[in-house]
């Protein structure tokens, strides 16, 4: 009887080590480097190729609890380096790109030429935890909408003015994140559209899909929450970008790869259901996660534009 307990109590902490363990890697997958992200890009995109990175203004701004945020700049044709217009033909029209999980700033650059050419300036910057910013685990939108917001808030008062328009658009992890901003009233109040790139509308969904892809039995998932919550103080039950999605009025568009079998596709018609506001929905056929823009990009560019001039940008 002795040893039956003691097995009992062997193998109850090796599965709670092991949910540490998972906890740990579902947080911490290796991020790219700013060098890699910029390559992948221009190898993979060729409309990319025309930026150089010289083009984009760096600058640093300050989060929540006093952190560097890492900026990037990509003013639109005819602005100056800083963003204003050189030219009364040049609208005063800013897009914040939010990357994907591990990526970093220039991770977004496939979606730049895009809006470039629709006279917007362009701004990147690095999530928590992400590219240059301090290392942190990813909480799945729970605490990077901390700097998303924090970029929005500095892009007001750093180029509002008349006439000034403002969008959002994410990709992956970026995607839900920007959904989560869709309840912030400074979010509300000044953001003009928001486009959502093959997000989620719940990341436990997600997890339950990867364990199944490396064959672990997804009840296993409930431990490994456990612990990140131990471990960094975040509920991942809680990443529901859904959630904030209900109610919204700010024009919505949903973009999503057909073939996409990790963020499958249903959650973006979850997403595209659950708001109120003008909407539209796209699928790409033929294209994979966070792949519809690098695969079909003059089909993204033209759902992109026609979404746009629908809602007179």
């Amino acid at each position: 009887m002795e040893v039956v307990v003691w097995l009992i109590i062997i193998l109850i902490g090796i599965a709670a080590l092991l949910s540490f363990v998972f906890a740990y890697m579902i947080t911490h997958g290796k991020r790219q480097t700013l060098d890699e992200s910029w390559e992948w890009e221009l190898s993979h995109v060729p409309a990319v190729r025309k930026f150089s990175r010289d083009m984009l203004t760096d600058y640093v701004i300050k989060g929540p609890e006093g952190e560097d945020i890492h900026v990037a700049l990509l003013p639109a044709p005819g602005a100056d380096a800083s963003g204003s217009s050189a030219s009364s033909e040049v609208s005063d029209k800013y897009v914040i790109l939010a990357h994907g999980y591990t990526d970093n700033r220039f991770g977004m650059m496939k979606y730049v030429p895009h809006y470039y050419d629709l006279g917007f300036n362009c701004i990147l910057f690095d999530e928590r935890g992400h590219g240059e910013s301090a290392p942190e685990p990813c909480s799945y939108g729970l605490r990077e909408i901390d700097y998303l917001m924090a970029v929005v808030k500095d892009t007001l008062e750093r180029y509002g003015g008349s006439g000034f328009v403002l969008g959002l658009h994410g990709e992956s992890l970026g995607g839900a994140t920007v959904l989560m901003s869709l309840a912030e009233p400074l979010v509300q109040e000044n953001v003009k559209f928001v486009v959502d790139d093959c997000g989620f509308a719940d990341i436990v969904t997600v997890l339950k899909v990867g364990l199944k892809m490396y064959h672990v039995p997804v009840w296993f998932l409930y431990p490994a929450l456990w612990a990140a919550w131990v471990m960094y103080g975040f509920k991942l039950w809680k990443a529901r970008p859904i959630d904030y999605v209900y109610g919204n009025k700010i024009p919505l568009l949903c973009m999503h790869g057909a073939k996409d079998d990790f963020i499958v596709p249903e959650h973006s018609k979850r997403v595209y259901e659950a708001t109120s506001g003008p909407k539209d929905i796209h699928l790409f056929e033929g294209a994979w996660h966070a792949m519809s823009a690098v695969d079909k990009p003059e089909e993204y560019g033209e759902v992109l534009a026609g979404f746009l001039e629908r809602l007179g940008l």
